[in-house]
């Protein structure tokens, strides 16, 4: 969503809308992501301020991405709310700057996308393995590369 200073001025707050975004581009130098679909967005945007917005979205998007292990193609929906302050006050932390006098939620939706992602799937019927059958051989909770310290004391 892009809207000026100017139409943001005029509409009446709080200001709801929906849009559908796609970020297939944005998205395609991620190895883990094979692909994605369009992103389903509703945005509600608040006025806290002199050229300052709250804008809560909710979102859901379809990823296929690549399993860990396996390297099939893992299908993987994220639907999820996020809130961010969009302002030209370069002062006020975690906030997405206006430029251009432009408020644009491309950058906040691809961000959060990337939050919500989780860091590595699995396809359906594979797990990891587990390091745990390793440390079944220590008979009173001595890690056995530090076993013939226990005699110097």
């Amino acid at each position: 969503m892009r809207l000026t200073l100017a139409q943001l001025r005029k509409l009446s707050m709080p200001y709801h809308t929906t849009e559908e975004l796609d970020l297939s581009l944005d998205l395609q130098d991620f190895e883990d992501i094979r692909s994605v679909d369009t992103v389903k967005i509703d945005y509600v945007i608040h006025e806290r301020g002199l050229d300052t917005y709250l804008v809560t979205f909710s979102f859901e998007v379809n990823l296929v991405m690549q399993c860990a292990i396996t390297l099939q193609d893992v299908p993987y929906k994220i639907s999820a709310h996020a809130e961010e302050i969009f302002t030209t006050d370069d002062q006020i932390e975690d906030a997405f700057i206006i430029t251009e006098q432009t408020l644009d939620t491309k950058e906040a939706v691809l961000t959060n996308i990337l939050m919500n992602k989780p860091m590595t799937v699995a396809a359906e019927g594979v797990s990891f393995e587990s390091d745990e059958d390793e440390s079944n051989d220590e008979s009173d909770g001595i890690n056995p590369a530090f076993a013939k310290l226990k005699d110097l004391l």
